[in-house]
Order: C-alpha cells, then structure tokens, then sequence
C-alpha cells in the first residue's frame, strides 16, 4: 500500500519558502545566536541604524537641492517685468473707471447746455449718434455665442499648427473671431461685444503670439461674444452661412467648442476707446439772438466717424446732426482686421447705467 501523496507535493519551491523563507547560511547564523542566548535578529535601533539613516535623508536633501534650478538675471527681470505689467494694468483698468464716470458728467452738463441754449433741441440725435458711434452701453435681446479651444489642447505640447493661422490645432485663432464676428454681422447683429469688449466701427481684433487682442486689450478663454438683435432670426440667418458652417468645420475638425444660446435681455459695454477729438460751432443764422452767439442749428454740419471693411458708416439722419465728429482713440487698423461695427437699429435700447 503506497503512501498518499501530499496535496502540495507539485509545490517544493513554495512549499520551501513557505517553510524556512530564511536563506541556510541565514539560518545558521541565527541558530548560533540563539544558542549562544542572543536574539535570532540583530535589532534595527541600533545607533549605527540610526546615523545611517540621517546620512541618507542629508543626502537626498542635497541632492533635490542641487537639481532645482537656480534663479537667473533673465528670471528676475522677467518677474520684474510682469510686476510692472500687472501693476500698470491695475492702473489702466481704474483709470478706464475713472473715464466712464467723467465722460458721463461731460454729457449730463452738455444735455443741460443744449437745453438752456434756446436752440433746437438735439438731444435725441446725439445719443442716436452715440448709439451708432457704440459710445453708450446697450441692453436688448440677442444671442451669446461662446467659443474654446479643444479640451485635448493644453496636454499635448506637440501640436502642429493650422494653415495659414499660425495657432496650434484646437486653439481658437483671431480670424476665427473675425469670421464669425462678420457673420453674426451679417445675420443681422444691431451691437457686439467680445469678453466685455465692445467692437466699434474701428475695433480691430490681432492676434500677438498665441494671443487674441481686441484693440490691444488681451483675451482669455473662453470667448463669449455676445450679440444684440433678433434671437431667433440671427441664429436663422447664421447658420447656413459661410461662418456658420465655418464654425461647424472647427468644430469637427478642430474639436473646438462653442455653445450658442439666446436670451431675451443682454448688455453690451461701451467702446471706452471712443473719445471726442474734433468739436466746432455752428455758424449763427440770421435771427440769432446775439451776433457772434453760436446757436445749434439744423442741416449745417454732418457727423462722420471712420469706417473699416466690414463696417457701416453711421451717417446722421437728414434735417438734423451734430457739430462733433468722434473716432476711436486707437487710430485706424490694418487691413486684416475684421469684426467692426455696426449703426444699432431700434431693437436695442440705451442702458442709462
């Protein structure tokens, strides 16, 4: 009768490790410290242990020390450089403030003068000439349209470009913005405003690096462009069109994401850059009340202001105009700039805020 076979038996080498896991000359030595009455082990709180291991924290120290990277002249004048600029931007932004609450005193104090003046009253077409101008802020029904880059864009550094933009795949360009500014133009926008940026009849949007600037203001994403007008009509018109379908193709292609959504109240800014820069009397007529008195008058003068391609010009209405001409401090832009103004129809309101 043969013996039963162990279950394990196919199992030496883990049955062994199992069993005696220490090594035969290990278990040697430690069978002579225990006849000899010492522990089995040797302790682990020994002070050499110890010193041991502070030399070894001392030298991982030194070393993660010795790898980071040393400050430079060129890092400290960078981080000087963008201390300045965000000071002077800090700067910027409070003065722009101050200009919105000032030149709303200069046009309280000239409504009261042409009140007072004894003339024809032309309140009414110098804000309709403000609102053309895009010098006063408006609030009506309209649509938001926003736009980022693909989700995939900022891991991989690798991208190549797009043809003729010069920005990675899945980053939204400057004439992207453009395209899609004059199609929502075009589909019948009364006012537009990119990130709190109003677009006038000069506004210019460039691009510098992988930046976008609107009238040398830098953009961050997401671009939310927001247009006044008939919400339903502009999405009709937009959609079909050349820019619609453009966007469809970054979208699919690119992997760019916009989200367009309507809404029935909507605010755009003014266009701070918008200064007045020429001013004349009108010549007395006969009749006036005192010779050499300017008086407003009616018909004799015109109110221009410079238009780009893209734009409208805002002529005034016929029988009735100003004596100022306004254009926008930021001189004229090149020729690929895009996006520029339009004259308001009367969908959009004035925000007297």
């Amino acid at each position: 009768m043969t013996a039963q076979r162990r279950p394990d038996e196919s199992m030496t080498l883990l049955t062994t490790m199992m069993e005696r896991p220490l090594d035969a000359g290990y278990q040697e030595a430690a069978d002579r410290r225990a006849a000899a009455g010492l522990p089995r082990a040797t302790s682990t709180r020994t002070v050499l242990v110890v010193v041991l291991a502070i030399l070894t924290g001392f030298l991982f120290a030194v070393a993660a020390q010795s790898l980071r990277p040393k400050p430079t002249a060129a890092a400290a004048v960078k981080k000087e450089l963008v201390t300045r600029i965000e000071a002077l931007q800090k700067h910027g932004t409070e003065q722009e403030a101050r200009v919105a609450a000032l030149g709303k005193q200069v046009q309280d104090f000239e409504a009261l003068s042409l009140q007072q003046s004894g003339g024809p009253d032309l309140t009414a077409t110098i804000k309709d000439l403000e609102v053309q101008a895009a010098a006063v802020p408006l609030k009506g029904p309209g649509v938001t349209l926003t736009l980022d880059d693909a989700a995939s864009t900022g891991a991989d550094g690798n991208a190549g470009t797009r043809p003729s933009s010069g920005f990675q795949e899945g980053r939204v360009a400057s004439g992207d913005l453009q395209i899609i500014v004059n199609g929502l133009w075009g589909a019948g926008a009364e006012a537009i405003s990119i990130n709190g940026h109003r677009l006038s009849s000069t506004a210019a949007i460039r691009f510098a690096g992988q930046a976008i600037i609107v009238d040398f203001r830098p953009l961050s994403r997401p671009y939310v462009i927001t247009a006044l007008g008939d919400p339903q009509g502009m999405q009709q018109l937009f959609e079909p069109s050349f820019a619609g379908l453009y966007l469809s193709q970054l979208t699919d292609q690119y992997k760019i994401r916009s989200v367009m959504a309507a809404s029935d109240s909507l605010t755009v800014p003014g266009d701070s850059a918008a200064r007045l820069e020429v001013a004349e009397p009108l010549r007395p007529t006969v009749g006036s009340t005192a010779p050499g008195t300017p008086s407003l008058q009616t018909g004799t003068s015109t109110s221009r202001r410079s238009s780009q391609s893209g734009g409208s010009p805002s002529d005034s209405p016929s029988g009735a105009s100003t004596s100022s001409r306004a254009r926008s401090s930021n001189g004229t832009s090149s020729s690929t700039d895009q996006g520029t103004g339009s004259p308001a129809s009367p969908t959009s309101q004035e925000n007297p805020s």
